[in-house]
């Protein structure tokens, strides 16, 4: 069978779509994005369902192809079959199902081999839409390895240490969605790392809900540290990052591989989600923002070229004025390399949701683009002092210009931060590491020339 993934949503959705594909290429089924082809014999599409505007956008696209379903049976061409998986079908199944009587197949969060059989075994047209969702409790627990297929020639790839969340953020349904946190056991990622590399994979991210807690739930002596430090045994010239830090201080040990190891990214996204006390204490985050900005402070001074990205929640119920200008104040102190920001959105099931003193959404939004403009300022001021410097890039992507080339360096992660544009007379090999020269700035992207 001929069957086109659609991956929508975050890094971790990619990993559990690659399972998929592994899992299907098992079988011999052709697999491949539905932008590369026209024609399939079922579509599959893995959804978020984290927030309000995610679910919008994912409810649109679903619908989107049951009418394309649709448009094909009317105009004679081969219908597929359409399956939903993932978080949005975890946390809203029975209402999609209402809405969509389109959708052939359904399966929930961790629930790769099921979607596989659904597809493997369709039933007749009278038969009722096969599900695969979790009563209550979901949970997403790896104890094998999964077969894994990329669905792009993109030279990074994401590995996925953990899923799940323990932590108890007032504002956040990640823990209702996929339950507690759960490490995957290291003989599984270091495998994984492996064989990724050994596909030509020359940047490995690492993420999770929290990766400075890898391992505690599984092991006694064995960390984030131990694995990084494994991993980075492997051979060959490629870059490891960690994505998304819970805030607390990290080990003496994963300290030294920054500080010693060049495979190792000095980059760390720590989602803060805000700065004034009052509103950490509501969003159930239980650090000080001084403290934790003083822990990033030493770490900056610990890591050379240390990059810090964060992401901050603007318009949480109960924010005031002051709650913003402390946010605000705290982003021009210490600067952050990367930021991002979102406005609170309301999500079923959480604590925040029955929250009195709502932030009406024009002050949300006017806060956000208040915080986003003071981020533009930093980002640019940071950039132009890059100008001139030397730096190691990643070669990802050609641009229509033939002698133009799509880079990133160890500052910058894939998909969230800015890209360096890379001159080169000469052709360059996609997945290649050159040296470049820092020629321009801009706000979030600079230019760069190979170096002789």
């Amino acid at each position: 069978m001929k069957i086109a993934i659609l991956t929508l949503g975050c890094d971790k959705n990619t990993v559990d779509s690659e399972y998929i594909a592994g899992l299907l290429s098992q079988k011999a089924h052709r697999i491949f994005s539905p932008e590369k082809e026209t024609l399939w014999d079922a579509l599959v599409i893995n959804t978020c369902g984290f927030i309000d505007t995610a679910k919008e956008q994912n409810i649109h696209t679903i619908l989107h192809w049951a009418e394309e379903k649709n448009r094909r049976i009317r105009t004679g061409l081969p219908p597929f079959r359409l399956y939903v998986v993932g978080c949005l079908a975890e946390r809203y199944g029975p209402d999609l199902v209402r809405l969509i009587p389109e959708i052939d197949g359904m399966a929930g969060v961790g629930r790769w081999h099921d979607i596989v059989r659904m597809i493997d075994n369709p039933t007749p047209s009278q038969v009722p839409l096969l599900t695969s969702l979790p009563a209550k409790r979901p949970s997403v627990r790896i104890v094998k390895s999964m077969p894994r297929l990329k669905l792009d020639q993109l030279p990074y790839a994401y590995l996925k240490i953990s899923d799940g969340c323990s932590h108890r953020c007032s504002f956040c349904a990640i823990p209702h969605i996929k339950g507690p946190y759960r490490s995957v056991p290291r003989k599984i990622l270091l495998k994984e790392a492996e064989e990724l590399l050994q596909k030509g994979v020359k940047e490995i991210n690492l993420v999770g809900q929290d990766v400075n807690k890898y391992g505690q739930d599984l092991y006694k002596h064995y960390d984030l540290a131990d694995l990084v430090r494994d991993i980075l045994r492997f051979q060959g010239e490629f870059w490891v990052r960690l994505l998304y830090f819970y805030p607390r201080p990290i080990s003496a040990r994963l300290v030294s591989l920054f500080q010693n190891e060049k495979n190792l990214c000095p980059y760390v996204d720590i989602p803060l989600q805000h700065l004034s006390p009052s509103i950490l204490r509501r969003m159930g985050r239980h650090h000080e923002s001084g403290r934790i900005l003083h822990m990033l402070s030493g770490w900056r001074e610990e890591i050379p070229d240390l990059v810090i990205r964060t992401t901050f929640i603007v318009g949480f119920p109960g924010e005031t004025k002051s709650d913003f200008a402390s946010l605000l104040s705290g982003v021009k102190h210490f600067r952050f390399d990367r930021l991002g920001a979102f406005l609170y959105s309301p999500e079923e099931g959480t604590s925040a949701f029955h929250y009195a003193s709502p932030v009406p959404p024009r002050t949300g939004l006017r806060r956000l683009e208040r915080l986003m403009q003071t981020q533009a300022e930093i980002s640019l001021e940071r950039n132009q002092k890059q100008v001139g410097r030397i730096k190691r890039v990643l070669i990802e992507e050609k641009c229509a210009d033939k002698n133009l080339y799509f880079a990133r360096s160890q500052a910058d992660a894939p998909e969230v931060d800015g890209m360096i544009l890379v001159h080169s007379q000469k052709s360059l090999q996609i997945g290649s590491f050159v040296n470049v020269k820092i020629s321009r700035a801009y706000t979030y992207d600079l230019w760069a020339s190979v170096c002789d």
